[in-house]
């Protein structure tokens, strides 16, 4: 019988320690979701001017975290601050000269036939 109560014991401290480490696992992905809702609270309510309602914050709250991380990365692109200010977004470089366009458009129309 003691060895009986000895794997109980054992169950049992392996259930707490089970436990503990999905609470740990919990409460760390409830303060990453918490931040990403907030950066996509503060993003919207810039580009809006209103508040996001509660409800829909707590909805947001209640997502996958893939969706989330979604969010996270729209709400993370910096777009131009200040009227006129550059954009931090990458884009496509522009020709500087009638040379470069010219080969730009060469490649393009080489592109667009091999494929």
């Amino acid at each position: 019988m003691t060895l009986e109560l000895a794997v109980a014991n054992v169950l049992e401290k392996l259930a707490v320690y089970v436990e503990s480490v999905q609470e740990e696992k919990n409460a760390s992905l409830r303060e990453q979701s918490t931040k990403v809702i907030e950066a996509v609270r503060q993003k919207l309510s810039s580009l809006t001017g209103e508040d996001i309602p509660e409800e829909v914050l707590n909805k947001l709250g209640e997502t996958d975290p893939e969706v989330l991380s979604v969010f996270n990365k729209l709400a993370a692109e910096d777009e131009s601050g200040e009227l006129g200010e550059p954009s931090q977004r990458k884009t496509a470089s522009a020709p500087l000269n009638k040379d470069e366009a010219a080969d730009m458009a060469g490649d393009d129309l080489v592109s667009f036939c091999v494929s």
